[in-house]
């Protein structure tokens, strides 16, 4: 992975040694901004880590990015209901999100009172979203202490369940990528080329189903086959592009 971290424009001591310190834990070269523009440092790269005061942002060569910012979150959250949270129900339970990504779920799970465990399998976006997590600073003081709520894990969803032990979580939630592309997702186009695009498999249902006490919840492209092909009670959502299944355990 051709990658490179280095500061924003407005580049001082202080931001060059976070940097160093972020290309430490991730494994990755830092650079010294000098006044480059973005263009120049994405020559011959795959992307540029750029390092903010209170901000990380990712550059990618495709003219995508990423950055943490709760609105999905934000947006589920002030909505009178969710098909998520309904799904839940109100007692507060042990959720293991296996699929992070950018955590929105993770986030409303939590925010609606469930003790929320998030797994993410690639160490960049692990790192974006987990910083973003502990200090983005909203308006919102619930909406805050749900996102300091969150435990992060950097693993793959497979081999860190299968270190699990019997019923370890209420709810196992799964969230794969989704087989077609939704174009009202395009804040997702900075995740893409990270993505783990491992499909779902009947290894990982056995896993699921000896971790989860009461249910596996999956999110899926409405046409996807994972419904049918796993046993899931398809839950059909009228004019909505992804549905959730459900198995009971």
């Amino acid at each position: 992975m051709s990658i490179v971290i280095t500061t924003s424009l407005r580049e001082n001591a202080k931001l060059l040694a976070k940097a160093k310190t972020i290309g430490e834990k991730l494994n990755l070269p830092v650079i010294e901004r000098n006044k480059q523009s973005a263009k120049k440092l994405l020559q011959g790269r795959e992307g540029v880590l750029l390092v903010y005061e209170n901000k990380l942002r990712l550059l990618n060569q495709d003219g995508s990015e990423l950055s943490f910012h709760p609105d999905t979150a934000m947006l589920r959250i002030k909505s009178s209901h969710d098909a998520l949270v309904d799904l839940l129900g109100t007692d507060s339970l042990k959720v293991l999100d296996t699929t992070m990504g950018l955590a929105s779920d993770s986030i409303v799970m939590s925010h609606a009172g469930h003790d929320v465990t998030a797994i993410e399998s690639n160490p960049l976006i692990h790192f974006i979203v987990s910083e973003g997590l502990k200090n983005y600073q909203s308006n919102s003081e619930s909406l805050n202490q749900a996102m300091r709520s969150i435990k992060t894990i950097c693993a793959e969803s497979l081999a860190y369940l299968k270190k699990l032990p019997n019923d370890s979580f209420d709810i196992v939630y799964c969230d794969p990528m989704f087989s077609e592309r939704i174009e009202e997702s395009k804040n997702l186009d900075g995740l893409r080329q990270y993505a783990n695009v491992t499909a779902f498999s009947e290894e990982l249902l056995q896993e699921t189903k000896r971790v989860a006490r009461k249910k596996i919840i999956i999110k899926a492209h409405f046409r996807d086959d994972v419904f049918e092909k796993y046993g899931f009670e398809h839950l059909i959502r009228k004019n909505q592009k992804f549905h959730y299944g459900v198995i009971e355990i």
